[in-house]
């Protein structure tokens, strides 16, 4: 986990060890294709996001999934852990 304040983590690697995507490279693509925005902004891979970013990730079927960034992490931890991310 990362507590230092001001330090941030990539998007794509986040949103793979939150489990919003089953692999790193399904998460950048999705960045890639525009279906991830951060703050009410597209978003890159490489965008390193921070405690409190709100993120709106497009899903299948129209649908919409708004997730807010509790907590950073770069490596994978325990999916119960990786929730509250």
């Amino acid at each position: 986990m990362i507590d230092a304040p001001g330090e941030g983590v990539r998007l794509d690697v986040w949103l793979d060890v939150a489990c919003l995507f089953r692999t790193r490279s399904e998460a950048q693509n999705a960045c890639r294709a525009g279906k991830v925005a951060v703050n009410g902004q597209a978003a890159k891979p490489n965008r390193h996001l921070r405690s409190g970013d709100e993120l709106e990730i497009d899903r299948p079927l129209g649908k919409k999934q708004r997730v807010k960034v509790r907590g950073l992490a770069d490596r994978h931890i325990a999916k119960a852990e990786a929730r509250k991310l």
